[in-house]
């Protein structure tokens, strides 16, 4: 889509397009920073096309044969008015099988489908300190699933303090290239 679609009824264009729609229903970018973040490490690898636009896939983007997971959090919500923060922040690691996915067919084994997760974190905890278009209120940190696996059992959540606590810190956004390709090199 470009925007300018517009839309019809009767065989007319309408006076409104695709765009309008946008700033209608998603232009507060404060509620969708999951698919921000998801575009963020896309393009930091350089894919240029959603490949999660289903919504209910078992992995978010694939990047040279590796299936991975992404995951938000951030302490700054839109809808707390009150300006109430948590300082703890988690992020999902619940364990899903391929049932329902023609594409997996046969997987009915519940386990995380993803090789690595890149768990973002927009460090803002104003609406101001967190716009999530400036890179610089991310922190992204990368860890493989065997390790999410072996010290997190069937936890459905992991904390950003365990994380930190497995030795997992934060990579630059410049970097999250880098650290996914010393992974692959790493696993051949």
């Amino acid at each position: 889509m470009k925007g300018s679609e517009k839309f019809e009824y009767e065989g007319k264009d309408l006076n409104y397009d695709f765009l309008d729609f946008w700033r209608f229903h998603y232009s507060n970018i404060y509620d969708i920073q999951g698919k921000i973040a998801e575009f963020i490490i896309a393009k930091a690898l350089d894919i240029h096309e959603s490949q999660n636009d289903q919504y209910w896939t078992l992995w978010d983007l694939t990047y040279k044969g590796l299936k991975i997971e992404v995951k938000e959090t951030s302490y700054y919500h839109s809808f707390n008015k009150e300006g109430k923060i948590s300082k703890q922040r988690s992020f999902g690691i619940t364990k899903a099988n391929g049932s329902y996915d023609p594409k997996i067919s046969g997987n009915s084994e519940y386990r995380r489908q993803n090789d690595i997760y890149v768990f973002c974190l927009n460090t803002g905890y104003t609406k101001e300190d967190s716009y999530p278009l400036n890179l610089n209120n991310w922190e992204f940190y990368i860890v493989p699933t065997s390790v999410i696996n072996e010290k997190c059992g069937d936890n459905k959540t992991i904390s950003l303090s365990k994380i930190k606590k497995l030795g997992y810190f934060a990579t630059p956004y410049g970097k999250i290239k880098e650290v996914i390709e010393n992974y692959l090199l790493e696993k051949k």
